[in-house]
This record gives structure tokens, sequence and C-alpha cells, in this order.
């Protein structure tokens, strides 16, 4: 956040350095094409200071290698410099210097939303496959942790059975098998009930029940692949 004051503060020692300049050695009387452009650089300006704040940082992907950040300060170096020609030669024809900004301005627009709804998309998808994975994880590390507190070797063979299958599953995972894995869920939990009550018959009936549901997981997965 200090860091982040800092900055600003440079930029906006920056900013009153150029109206300093402007109006110490422009005065107040310029024609209209003059004024078009000082607003185009103080909007380019602005946009820089306040676009890297839009996107987090951490979600700020590129595109074409360049974060939002770094696509806002090219486009104010390029309105700075053509702005700057464009008060210098203090144009009659408004209309030339309002249009050729206007393009400037569309193409940064462009590049810029271009580039929000791809980290937008990327973010999205980091997210889902983060829960994906979670699924496995939770579900395989639950098992795991019962595991040690079987005695039975038969019982658990079976549990183990249940944990490999789990373990190995595919992590990508869509809506039509929520509710499997929401089940799967639910019968890990009735495993874990079973091994603390030390009823062998449970934990089987439960370790068989967690492999089949986490089977036709795996199966329906198969079939929309």
């Amino acid at each position: 956040m200090k860091k982040n004051m800092l900055v600003i503060i440079l930029e906006l020692i920056l900013l009153i350095i150029f109206n300093v300049v402007f109006y110490m050695f422009g005065g107040t009387v310029h024609p209209m094409s003059v004024w078009v452009s000082y607003i185009f650089i103080h909007v380019a300006y602005v946009l820089m200071i306040v676009i890297p704040f839009l996107n987090p940082q951490g979600r700020d992907r590129v595109i074409f290698g360049l974060t939002s950040g770094v696509i806002s300060a090219i486009y104010f170096l390029i309105e700075f410099v053509v702005g700057i020609a464009f008060i210098w030669l203090a144009l009659l024809n408004v209309k030339v210097v309002f249009i050729i900004q206007l393009i400037i301005l569309a193409i940064y627009l462009i590049i810029l939303i271009t580039n929000m709804l791809a980290n937008e998309a990327t973010a999205e998808s980091v997210d889902r496959q983060q829960q994906e994975i979670q699924y496995i994880k939770e579900a395989a590390a639950s098992i795991k942790s019962v595991m040690e507190d079987i005695e039975d070797k038969a019982v658990y063979k079976k549990v183990e059975k249940a944990y490999d299958l789990i373990k190995a599953s595919p992590s990508k995972s869509n809506s039509r098998v929520a509710d499997i894995e929401h089940s799967v869920m639910n019968e890990i939990e009735n495993l874990r009930s079973a091994v603390a009550g030390g009823d062998s018959d449970a934990i089987s009936a439960s370790a068989d029940k967690v492999y089949r549901l986490g089977s036709e997981r795996n199966r329906q997965l198969r079939l929309t692949q």
C-alpha cells in the first residue's frame, strides 16, 4: 500500500509539472484543438493510474506479453507524444484532431477490454481447476486418515482399494458428476464413523459404496469427454 501511494504521488508530481509548463509557456488562450489534446492527455494519464487497481495482483495476466497496466502506460506515452504534437501545431481544424485522438483511445480500449476478458476467463478456469483438484485431495486425504485405524487386514484392503481409486481419479470434473462427488464425500464421513465405531461390516460396506460411487463418477466423466 505504501509503495502504491509513493507511485501515485510521483505520478501526480509529473502531472503538476506538465500543467505548470503548459500554462507558463502557453498561457490560457489556445485553439479548441489544443484543448482537445490537453484533455485527452489527462484522460490517458488518469487511466494509466486507475487501471492497474482494477485488476488485483496475481489475476492481471498477460495478453500479447503485456499486462493491463503496461497497456495503459503505452497508451499514455503514445497519447502524450501525439497530444504534444497537436498542441505545438495548434491546428484550427479541431475535427481532425478529435477523430485521431478518438481512434487512438478506441484502439486502447479494445486491447484493454480484450485483456480484461482474457484475464477473467483465465481466472475462472484456474479457480475451477483448483476446485476440481480439491475434491480429489480432500477425498483421498480423508480416506487415508482413517486407514491407519483399521486393524482387520481384509477390511483394510477394501478401504485401500477405494483410496487408490479416488486418488487415481481424473481431477477434471463437470456439473453432471457434482452430485456423485457430494455423495462420495458423505459416504467417506460414514466410513470415518464406521472406523471410529470399530464395526468391520459397516466399514466394508461403506468402503464398497465409496468405490462404487467413485467408479460411477469416473465412468460418467469418460462418457462426457
